[in-house]
């Protein structure tokens, strides 16, 4: 979410101007809470009234050639300068950080080696950051979002997201965690979940799923990578919502939903490389069709009549 546009992003948040969506999606950033303290300490600030006429007299006492039209910016523009002083001097110190982080934008996958040599493979409109300098001492990895990790053996890895941590010494896994929707799934080793207070370690072939926190669900599998690395999404039972979700942010659309039971649960798999094709594989288990809005960003369901 966060990228060149930092600024101007942060100050929509500031002035309350985020869409729902963009409000959403930044509070699961891994590094929200930060922004939040961040805030709070900007809004404590003490601004004073300033004394201009006091200040102006004095002024006019030092240096009689001084005019009234000189003096005037100082009344209108000293509290503002200070407030975006302090403003630009506290997220500086925030966004110039050591942590290095990686974003994807819509249907993009990056591969980044990480310190030791292990590899993360990041999904589409996903983050992830780690402390470059502390890396030996502390092998961690913050994630909003979906990754495939392959780890080298050492000491203990852990990706921290919103929805639970994953430790493993040394393994391949799947991470996706996106609201309240949390999944893991080992490939190789073994891989240890913390979720509130359910505790898992699951083997090569074992997946865990919670959604919302209050469901939780262990199945199997045979695959020996994500399908989302070789470019189909695929999905087990879940509610329809974060299939859309998925689509969105694969194909950069927005799906309108009004007419469409959210809850209703698919199983299947979508290309992520070809929209007509991705879109009519999940609106026909829907028994719908679907029309695209002339700039291709806008998807609509359409009910078929019997």
């Amino acid at each position: 979410m966060l990228d060149k546009k930092d600024d101007i992003f942060l100050a929509r948040w500031i002035n309350g101007e985020l869409s729902e969506d963009e409000l959403r999606d930044f509070k699961s950033h891994p590094d929200y809470n930060h922004y939040v303290k961040i805030n709070a300490g900007i809004n404590s600030l003490d601004i004073r009234d300033y004394d201009i006429e006091k200040e102006l007299s004095f002024i006019k006492s030092k240096s009689a050639t001084q005019t009234k039209n000189k003096n005037t910016p100082i009344k209108k523009l000293w509290p503002y300068m200070a407030v975006a002083a302090s403003i630009a001097i506290i997220f500086s110190i925030f966004l110039y950080s050591p942590k290095e982080t990686y974003t994807t934008g819509y249907g993009e996958q990056i591969s980044v080696a990480l310190p030791d040599g292990s590899e993360m493979i990041l999904n589409a409109k996903s983050i992830a950051s780690f402390d470059k300098k502390s890396w030996n001492d502390k092998r961690e990895v913050s994630l909003t979002g979906e990754a495939f990790f392959k780890v080298k053996k050492g000491e203990k890895f852990t990706v921290v997201t919103n929805n639970g941590n994953i430790s493993v010494l040394g393994t391949q896994f799947n991470v996706q965690s996106q609201g309240t929707f949390f999944e893991v799934a080992c490939f190789e080793g073994k891989v240890s979940v913390q979720s509130n207070s359910i505790k898992k370690i699951l083997t090569p072939g074992k997946g865990y799923r919670s959604i919302k926190n209050d469901t939780d669900e262990n199945w199997s599998f045979t695959s020996k990578k994500p399908s989302w690395t070789s470019n189909t999404s695929s999905f087990r039972s879940v509610p329809i919502k974060y299939v859309f979700k998925e689509l969105e942010e694969q194909y950069h659309i927005k799906i309108k939903t009004s007419n469409i039971d959210l809850e209703t649960i698919f199983t299947g798999n979508f290309p992520n490389n070809n929209k007509e094709v991705a879109l009519r594989t999940v609106f026909s288990t829907l028994d719908m069709d679907f029309s695209i809005s002339q700039d291709g960003k806008t998807v609509n369901g359409i009910r078929i009549e019997e």
